[in-house]
């Protein structure tokens, strides 16, 4: 049994600087030249084998071909962190529904108009300086910003990709209270339930949604899992992961490149393994202090730099592109990474001057 405290708020930013590290290279390297493609929303097994041949034959496409095939695992880090550090607020103090929606309302929603006002200032930009290009399309960010995009055939990743993530959080949040009640009422097997009921839901009808446009990946559906882990270990008086639990993780994830069942599940079995190996990091106390204390910084800034990362890095996209080199492709990736940061830093500080002034 691997027991330990419950996470700190800087060990939680920190896993979340991984979390959107990850993502962020993800974005800028999934569709370079060869493409490899990834098992995100959808399992396909020539995605896998483009990957191993590509490690294979490219050796130096190392870097690019990682992030690009496991970087979207990202994503669950904060589908975990949401669900745990709420489970930590509300499992022993009442949840009153409409100050809970309100609270994270005014804490996610307004930040992301503010950052499709900056998308829609750089879009007209673009479009008069070039006159032939269409850049906005304002059916996509209509439903965007009604959060109902995921519903819609052909619209969840319109019209920046990683835009799919904020519908899905509202639906999180939607049915997060209800979901920790019924935990509350009761316990484990309904964890259990849930998990059984949403894994065959995936199974038997995801494949027939694909074929119109939709998924359960896109919607709260497709993470019930992790969710139900962020709840379970956020109820415990410590953090206990079974052994046993690792090993079948570490089974299963390397079984999900080639295995549609294992897939699946692997949004649990990465969770399962990354919160362990960063337990033993955090347990053993390594002397990675100036490494920590930059995924706290990128874990703060986090939103900000999701929000704004898929459509900045246009410019060094189409540089590496153009060369197609695979030194090239790292050293833009990390170009793009640092202008997006700073980007976002900005961002985010106006952001909380606007929220002074509107006294959110």
């Amino acid at each position: 049994m691997i027991q330990a405290p419950h996470f700190s708020k800087d060990q939680a930013l920190a896993l979340k600087g991984v979390g959107i590290l990850l993502i962020v290279l993800h974005n800028f390297f999934h569709n370079l030249s060869p493409t490899i493609g990834e098992n995100e929303f959808s399992f396909s097994i020539q995605s896998s084998s483009n990957f191993y041949q590509t490690l294979q034959f490219h050796p130096a496409e190392f870097f690019r071909a990682v992030f690009a095939y496991f970087g979207h695992y990202g994503v669950q880090i904060f589908v975990f962190f949401s669900a745990y550090g709420l489970t930590r607020k509300y499992i022993k103090r009442p949840l009153v529904y409409s100050e809970f929606i309100k609270r994270r309302i005014f804490k996610i929603y307004f930040s992301f108009l503010i950052c499709l006002g900056v998308y829609i200032g750089l879009g007209l930009l673009k479009t008069y300086l070039i006159s032939d290009s269409k850049v906005l399309y304002w059916d996509s960010l209509l439903w965007k910003a009604l959060l109902v995009s995921n519903f819609i055939p052909g619209q969840a990743l319109m019209p920046v990709g990683p835009w799919w993530f904020l519908p899905f959080i509202f639906q999180f949040y939607l049915i997060y209270p209800f979901f920790l009640k019924l935990f509350q009422k009761f316990g484990a097997p309904f964890l259990f339930a849930t998990f059984v009921l949403f894994t065959c839901l995936e199974w038997f009808f995801n494949p027939v949604l694909i074929d119109y446009h939709l998924n359960l990946n896109y919607m709260v559906f497709g993470h019930a899992s992790v969710i139900g882990l962020g709840v379970y270990l956020g109820s415990q008086e410590n953090i206990k992961i079974p052994v046993i639990c690792v090993v079948l993780s570490l089974l299963l994830f390397a079984l999900a490149s080639v295995n549609h069942f294992a897939w699946i599940i692997s949004d649990l079995t990465f969770t399962v393994l990354i919160l362990t190996f960063s337990l033993w990091i955090f347990k053993t106390r390594l002397q990675l202090s100036i490494l920590i204390a930059l995924l706290v910084f990128l874990g703060d800034l986090s939103f900000h730099l999701f929000m704004v990362n898929g459509f900045l890095r246009t410019p060094f996209h189409l540089i590496a592109e153009a060369y197609n080199l695979w030194w090239v492709d790292n050293l833009t990736a990390l170009a793009s990474l640092l202008f997006s940061t700073l980007f976002a830093l900005g961002l985010s500080r106006f952001d909380k001057k606007l929220r002074v002034v509107f006294g959110l």
